[in-house]
């Protein structure tokens, strides 16, 4: 068998498969698009983070509420505001039953 002759098409074939440009270079060119942000938060950031930041707001605000419940200063002003909760804080003792 014979050894093929290099020829222009070829040589041409070969070369340009080395040093052809890559997608990214064909790409038109796109220019940073501004991200509003304070500090390093940006928006995108806040939004990843919201589902977390509300469950533990949950929980955070589940605890206060249990830990105060037996404040009278926390019971007055927030708890008997509550229509769902209110009836249970409020005192039915009569006064003659009361030390003081």
């Amino acid at each position: 068998m014979a050894a093929l002759r290099p020829t222009a098409i070829r040589a041409m074939g070969a070369q340009r498969g080395a040093f052809r440009p890559s997608r990214a270079a064909l790409a038109p060119a796109s220019k940073p698009v501004f991200q509003p942000h304070v500090g390093r938060f940006a928006v995108e950031n806040v939004y990843k983070w919201l589902p977390t930041f509300a469950v533990w707001g949950v929980g955070l605000g589940g605890a206060v509420t249990l830990f105060m419940s037996q404040v009278p200063l926390f019971q007055n002003d927030v708890l008997k505001k509550i229509p769902i909760v209110a009836g249970y804080f409020e005192d039915t003792t009569p006064d003659e039953d009361k030390p003081f």
